[in-house]
Formats: C-alpha cells, structure tokens, sequence
C-alpha cells in the first residue's frame, strides 16, 4: 500500500510519465499476458467492462508483451482486475453539498410536501486491485479474490498484489419544471461518465505502476 501511495504522488507531480515501452515484465519470464473481465464486487453494476477496456488498451502500449483478451490458459500470466467498494451504497455514492429542496425546485416540489433536503454533489469512492501471477490454478485465484486476498504477498510466481484507491466527485443537476421530468437520467449519465473517468485514472496507475515496480 505505501508503494501505491508513493506511487499516485509520483503521478501527479506535473503530468509526469515513463517513455519506456519495452516489455517491463520479460525480465520475469513473462512475454505473453491475459486479461480477462475485471471482477465487480463494488456496489455499482456494470463497471467492469470500462476498466477492463481501458486497462488493456494502456497495456497494448508495451512492445515485446503478447497480450490475450479473456484467459488465455497459454499465456504466461494472468492480470486479475478485482473492483471493490464500501459495502453500503451510501458510503460508496457519498452525497455531499446539501441543498434545501424548495429553493431549488420550488415549482417540483410545491407548498403543500414537507421539505427536505438534496445533495449537490456526490463523492465515488471504490478500489482497484491489481494482480500479476503466472499460471494460477483455480484454487489459487479463488484465494486472491477473496477478503483475504489483498493481503497475499508477492512470491515469485504472484509478481505484484496491490491495491489502487479510487475516488472521484461529480456535481448533481438540480432542475425545476420541466427540467426535473429529466433530471434523474441526467445524473445518472454524469455518474457514467464520472465512472469512466476513473477507470482512465486507473488504467494509467495500472501501467505507470508495473513501470515504476520494475
């Protein structure tokens, strides 16, 4: 976890990269990779193929490394994608910058409902593990997923189990009439994008921390 923390502050000191694009994991015999679906043990649906895509289409970039899309039983090793978050959906979706509801949308809410108050902001928090190992077994890769797998050390056939802690604001729409007939599918397109967003952030965490362990 420290190197993680070291890590996201090297990445945001002035945009800085690696130019490498050699295979950094050949000096670990590994020149060929899958990357099969993430796992998604978050509380928000459908998110695992954004970071799969993403994450793999960043790795493309190292020459030398055969990438496999799926789990390609040949490959060397495997790239295990697990996304997890806060249990509750309150502590995941965070809501924040509460708004007195009849000020916002006094022609919604009208002068007869009790008030009551809507945020104006929401804070995604969630995590990305990340693990290299060469040829697991399915026992193996049970053990890595469970409650107990971010704890697993790396030995020489698991090269790296770390994990990447994501989080991220988007500003809610607050309409009145007509306005408010639409506003929940407009948040729920800002959420989308906001979620896409993160697993951009991601993907380059993911590469720019396989260059910088090796």
């Amino acid at each position: 976890m420290r190197f993680i923390i070291i890590l996201l502050i090297l990445v945001g000191c002035g945009g800085y990269r690696f130019t490498q694009q050699e295979n950094p994991l050949s000096q670990y015999g590994i020149e060929s990779l899958s990357v099969p679906m993430f796992y998604n043990y978050s509380s928000l649906p459908d998110v695992s193929a954004d970071f799969t895509r993403e994450t793999y289409r960043l790795l493309t970039n190292f020459s030398g490394l055969k990438l496999s899309s799926g789990y390609n039983k040949k490959s060397d090793a495997i790239l295990v994608g697990i996304i997890r978050s806060p249990e509750r959906m309150t502590e995941t979706l965070r809501a924040g910058n509460l708004r007195v509801a009849k000020d916002q949308a006094p022609n919604a809410i009208g002068g007869t409902r009790q008030n009551f108050y809507i945020p104006g902001t929401t804070d995604i928090t969630m995590v990305l593990q990340v693990i290299v190992i060469k040829k697991p077994t399915e026992e193996e890769l049970a053990l890595l997923r469970s409650s107990i797998g971010s704890q697993i050390a790396s030995t020489s056939k698991i090269v790296f189990n770390e994990l990447i802690p994501l989080r991220s604001r988007y500003t809610r729409e607050i309409l009145d009439e007509p306005g408010v007939d639409v506003v929940a599918t407009q948040n729920a397109g800002v959420q989308r994008k906001t979620i896409q967003g993160l697993s951009e952030e991601a993907a380059i965490l993911v590469r720019d921390m396989i260059l910088y362990a090796f």
